[in-house]
C-alpha cells in the first residue's frame, strides 16, 4: 500500500485534537503537526499519538503554515484534516485500498457538517494529493488547493467522510474564532481584497450575527462580480441577513431593487417576509413561486429546520461561492 501523511493545522484544539488523531490511527504512516503558536496542551496530545510538532512562526496566513506541512511531509500521499474533525474510520479499509492502486492525483473527499449533533452533507473538498505533485495552498485564510498544471480531470470525487465539529461547538467557541478570522482579513493590503474577500468576511460578520457589517461587505462583493449566479447567491445572503434583523420592509425592498433571483429560497425568505408584514396576497404568490422553482431549481442545503438560525450559513450545507461555476459548468448549460 502507498504511504500517508497526515497534515494537521491546530490552533488551540486540545478539546478537538484527541478525536481527531484516533480517527487517524489505523491509516497515518507520518501526522504532523503545525504548531503556530500553542498555549494550552495542544503539543502533549499530539505527541502521545507520536505526531511530528513543527513549530511555525505565525504569520497571519494559514497557506504558510500548511505549505509547510506539505515541504516536510515524507508520504507518498497527504491527507490534510483539521483538528477540530475526524474522518470515518469505518471507510478506511477501502480508502487504503483506492490509494493503493491509484492513477488519480488528488480525491476529494465528502465533509460532514455536525450541527446541533445531528449530521448535514458537506460539499466535496480536495484533502488527499499525492506527495510532490506540484500543489500548493494561497490565500490567508479560507486557504485554497491549487496546482502549476491543469490537474481537474485527474481528481476524483469520494463517497469518503470527514465529519466537521467546528459549527457544533458553543456560541463562545463560534464567536471568538470568526472574531480571529476577521482580525486576520484586516490585515489584507488593498489589493488583495478582491469578490471573495469582501464575501468571506461578509461571512465572517454574519456568523457573528453583526448583519449591518455582513451586508456591507456582501454589497460590496456585488459591485465586484458580473456574474449572475453568483450575484444572486449574495443577494440571497443579504436578503437573509435583513430576514434575521427582523427588518423585512428592507428585505421587500432590496429584493424589487434587482433581477438577482436565481435561487429559489430567495422566493421563500420574501414569502415570509410578507407573511410577517400581513400581506397574505403576496404571501401567497411568493409561495407559489417558490414551490414552483423547486421541481427545476437545484438544491443549495437551505433547510426549514434552520431558517432561524441566524449564525449557520448555506456554507454550513456545502455550498461555497468559491466552486459555484465549476458547479454550475459541470451541471448546468450556462
Amino acid at each position: 500500500m502507498n504511504t500517508l501523511s497526515v497534515c494537521i493545522i491546530s490552533d488551540n484544539e486540545e478539546s478537538n485534537l484527541t478525536r481527531c488523531l484516533k480517527s487517524l490511527e489505523e491509516i497515518a504512516d507520518e501526522i504532523i503537526l503545525i504548531d503556530i503558536g500553542f498555549t494550552d496542551y495542544t503539543s502533549r496530545i499530539a505527541e502521545r499519538f507520536n505526531a511530528k510538532v513543527i513549530k511555525f512562526p505565525w504569520n497571519n496566513n494559514y497557506s504558510s503554515a500548511r505549505n509547510k506541512a506539505l515541504e516536510v511531509a515524507k508520504m507518498d500521499w497527504i491527507l490534510s484534516i483539521n483538528s477540530n474533525e475526524s474522518l470515518d474510520t469505518s471507510q478506511i479499509n477501502n480508502l487504503k485500498k483506492i490509494l493503493s492502486k491509484s492513477s488519480y492525483l488528488g480525491y476529494k473527499l465528502k465533509v460532514i457538517n455536525i450541527i446541533d449533533n445531528k449530521n448535514f452533507d458537506g460539499g466535496y473538498f480536495l484533502r488527499i494529493i499525492r506527495n510532490k505533485s506540484g500543489f500548493y495552498y494561497k490565500g490567508r485564510i479560507n486557504e485554497v488547493l491549487y496546482n502549476k498544471n491543469d490537474y481537474l480531470n485527474k481528481i476524483k470525487n469520494t463517497d469518503y467522510y470527514i465529519y466537521n465539529f467546528s459549527l457544533n461547538d458553543d456560541n463562545s467557541n463560534v464567536l471568538e474564532n470568526s472574531n480571529s478570522r476577521i482580525s486576520i482579513y484586516e490585515k489584507y493590503e488593498t489589493k488583495e481584497k478582491d469578490i471573495i474577500y469582501y464575501y468571506n468576511l461578509g461571512n465572517e460578520y454574519y456568523i457573528i450575527r453583526n448583519y449591518n457589517s455582513a451586508i456591507e461587505n456582501y454589497l460590496i462583493s456585488i459591485s465586484l462580480s458580473t456574474n449572475f449566479y453568483i450575484n444572486s447567491y449574495l443577494n440571497l445572503l443579504i436578503i437573509k441577513s435583513y430576514y434575521n434583523m427582523k427588518e423585512y420592509k428592507k428585505a421587500i425592498e432590496f429584493y424589487n431593487k434587482n433581477d438577482y433571483r436565481y435561487f429559489r429560497e430567495t422566493y421563500l425568505l420574501i414569502s415570509f417576509c410578507f407573511k410577517i408584514e400581513n400581506d397574505i396576497d403576496k404571501y401567497k404568490e411568493y409561495m407559489k413561486s417558490y414551490l414552483i422553482k423547486a421541481e427545476t431549481n437545484i438544491l443549495i442545503g437551505f433547510s426549514l429546520e434552520y431558517l432561524n438560525s441566524n449564525n449557520i450559513l448555506l456554507e454550513s450545507f456545502g455550498f461555497n461561492i468559491s466552486n459555484l461555476l465549476e458547479y454550475f459548468s459541470a451541471n448546468y448549460k450556462i
